[in-house]
């Protein structure tokens, strides 16, 4: 990468190899391809757009507090580079000026940038807009990569791409051609999983007598495992937690109704029903069992009588100190589209087809993609949401786009705080969730739990619909940029896919890590250790969650063009924590993969994660755009919270569009132009297995 030519060489190589980068045609066509490499030794300026959403989350340091590095001399103050792209800055030789708009969403950032020609940076980023960077890239606006990797410039980025062909073909355009890196999660681990505060499970549960709240409590669940459904002999009736463990339901009693039925809804009869449910229909020890520890084998409808149970006992829960608690929680309102996830547990209902809001689409028997949130299934599925809604047992705030709280922090790490807000079970990452330094000592009693029992895929199984996967996020050049700083941005590219820079942008600066000790992950391998400095001064500031110190303080883990590793997650995660993640690799608990192995059921593409990014033909963007509003129209999808607020209790304010029925609500997407946004997707995607 480093080999030294002469200066006139390198400026004729680098007019060809950049006429070159623009006309697929010829560059096809050509039969050798000259190599060339940067001359380093000349300094180059590059200037960045990396739009997150999130001004902490750009190169540029934001905080008021400044920042004083380990060596007790260095301060990193606000306005100025992150401390490790200044390092990388002189690791290229290169000076590197932050234009980004700060808290622009990345969608707005793109459609600004196209529309003055992505003219005023020579490296563009964010999250969620891979397509774009694709879409775009097809049309010329970025610098091809491949044709860079046939250069020679970006040796170790082809290397990694020859040995992940999967992750090659997703990134590909319908063209062959690769034009942005994408940030690459943990492939083929869980993202993450639920966790629920124990002790309230046990306290309510396991005791034989108690002073349960006598508070009424209104329902409005029906159950969905009742009737012709209920889950019993074949439909559920015997499941495998754990190779085994088998566990199976002796009656076809449904909780759900047996509390509906009751002719007193309190806390304590709610609670005295439940216990005496699970004593009827399993053989544990105890009855929390039925939702803690390996033997877990609740469904959602049992699910719904455990948040009932909790909603009604909030005095009981908190030794007085509160009067509401919140069964569930996403851990921000930007976060909302988590509650979604619950349809799996509805019959397998697919919501997601990759770990991202945006991937709203699934693989159907024919291997063809369908749209997840507009068949009748879905629809139905956000009518018992709202039932869950009438009930209380969802934070109230997760609705609401403009609370920018964290509502993790407020509910479950917060409880010795005056007014505190209580809240039980949530989805998220398990290591930051159940850290220590993010709870207080006298309530470590968040723990990991397995996923409910469903029928997914026609076939009864323990499923999380969330697995770490190549994100739609990246960063590409723009053609636009001048011929050297073309160069020098490949050179940054390939910089992260370098053993050096893949250390760097996953674990830190070297001033943050011991000098002759590596730390022994659960899976036995060796990965860089953090020294007191880098802990330490996580817990003050980033309340002990390292992946937000290194992203937003240090400038690590930004989600640019890179292979993540988990190596830094096992550091801050908790005994806790690693209980979780042992829990789930040990347990019968599938999770979707691009190979898309599964158990057999109704569907053979059911377990297959889509692409991250589809490749779109210029005209099919601009059918897009001119015939549909889907993604552009921001108020579309707040129709499905508004099912979810208002739909049971019938009380949504005069402006609120609100559907009554399936056909209503179908009619707001299709007068969005859902249909031919569907048609052209699905051209594009068989354009692109085609390719592959």
């Amino acid at each position: 990468m480093k080999k030294q030519i002469m200066f006139s060489l390198v400026g004729v190589l680098m007019m060809g190899l950049f006429a070159c980068s623009n006309n697929t045609s010829s560059s096809s066509k050509s039969t050798s391809t000259p190599q060339i490499s940067d001359d380093l030794s000349k300094p180059v300026s590059l200037r960045l757009n990396l739009a997150y959403g999130n001004r902490n989350q750009t190169l540029t340091y934001q905080y008021n507090t400044p920042l004083t590095m380990p060596d007790g001399v260095t301060v990193i103050s606000q306005g100025q580079l992150k401390p490790m792209w200044s390092y990388v800055a002189k690791e290229i030789n290169a000076s590197f000026k932050d234009v980004t708009t700060q808290d622009q969403k990345a969608s707005q950032m793109i459609t600004t940038a196209a529309a003055t020609g992505f003219k005023d940076a020579d490296i563009y980023g964010g999250n969620s807009i891979a397509d774009n960077l694709m879409n775009y890239g097809v049309q010329g606006k970025f610098v091809d990569l491949t044709e860079l990797m046939a250069q020679g410039l970006m040796p170790d980025v082809k290397a990694f791409l020859d040995a992940n062909p999967n992750i090659k073909s997703s990134i590909t355009a319908y063209n062959g051609k690769i034009y942005h890196l994408p940030y690459i999660a943990e492939i083929g681990e869980f993202a993450r999983d639920f966790h629920m505060r124990e002790s309230w499970v046990k306290n309510l549960l396991d005791v034989s007598s108690a002073n349960y709240d006598t508070d009424a409590f209104t329902t409005y669940y029906k159950g969905f495992w009742i009737n012709d459904n209920a889950r019993t002999g074949d439909n559920g009736g015997t499941v495998t937690p754990k190779e085994g463990v088998s566990i199976t339901k002796k009656t076809n009693q449904n909780v759900i109704t047996l509390m509906n039925d009751l002719s007193s809804k309190t806390g304590a009869t709610l609670a005295e029903c439940l216990k005496k449910y699970i004593k009827d229909n399993y053989d544990y020890s105890n009855p929390s069992e039925l939702y803690l520890g390996a033997k877990a084998a609740y469904d959602i409808d049992e699910l719904v009588a455990l948040f009932r149970v909790i909603k009604a006992n909030p005095k009981y829960l908190t030794s007085g100190k509160a009067t509401v608690v919140w069964p569930y929680f996403t851990r921000q309102s930007s976060y909302r589209e988590e509650l979604l996830r619950f349809g799996t547990y509805f019959d397998g209902i697919r919501v997601h087809g990759s770990d991202t809001y945006s991937a709203r689409w699934e693989i159907d028997k024919n291997g063809d993609i369908q749209y997840t949130y507009t068949p009748e299934k879905f629809y139905n599925m956000l009518n018992y949401l709202s039932d869950w809604n009438a009930e209380g047992l969802v934070f109230t705030d997760t609705f609401d786009s403009t609370n920018k709280n964290n509502f993790r922090n407020q509910l479950y790490f917060a409880d010795n705080a005056e007014n505190a807000k209580y809240g039980f079970m949530t989805f998220d990452f398990t290591a930051s969730t159940t850290a220590d330094a993010a709870t207080e000592s006298e309530v470590r009693d968040i723990v990991g739990v397995l996923p409910p029992v469903s029928r997914v895929n026609g076939v009864w199984q323990y499923y999380i619909d969330n697995s770490r996967v190549i994100k739609p996020d990246g960063w590409a050049i723009s053609s636009n940029a001048s011929q050297e700083a073309k160069v020098r941005a490949a050179t940054l590219f390939n910089y992260f896919f370098t053993e050096k820079g893949a250390i760097l942008q996953n674990y830190g600066l070297d001033e943050m890590l011991k000098s002759n000790e590596k730390f022994t992950g659960p899976d036995g391998k060796e990965v860089p250790a953090y020294n007191d400095w880098t802990l330490q001064t996580t817990k003050q500031v980033a309340n002990g969650d390292l992946s937000s110190f290194l992203r937003n303080w240090i400038g690590a883990l930004m989600p640019i063009g890179y292979q993540k590793e988990i190596g830094f997650e096992y550091q801050y995660t908790s005994q806790r924590g690693f209980d979780a993640w042992k829990l789930l690799q040990e347990s019968t608990t599938n999770i979707p993969t691009y190979s898309g192995e599964g158990l057999k059921g109704d569907n053979p593409n059911y377990y297959t994660l889509i692409p991250p990014v589809f490749s779109l033909t210029q005209r099919q963007s601009e059918t897009l755009a001119n015939e549909t509003t889907i993604d552009s129209d921001d108020k579309l999808f707040e129709v499905i919270f508004n099912i979810i607020r208002y739909k049971t209790l019938n009380n949504a304010p005069a402006s609120v569009t609100l559907p009554k029925s399936y056909q209503e609500y179908y009619q707001v997407f299709k007068d969005a132009g859902i249909e031919t946004y569907i048609a052209t997707y699905q051209a594009a995607y068989k354009a692109m297995k085609a390719v592959k």
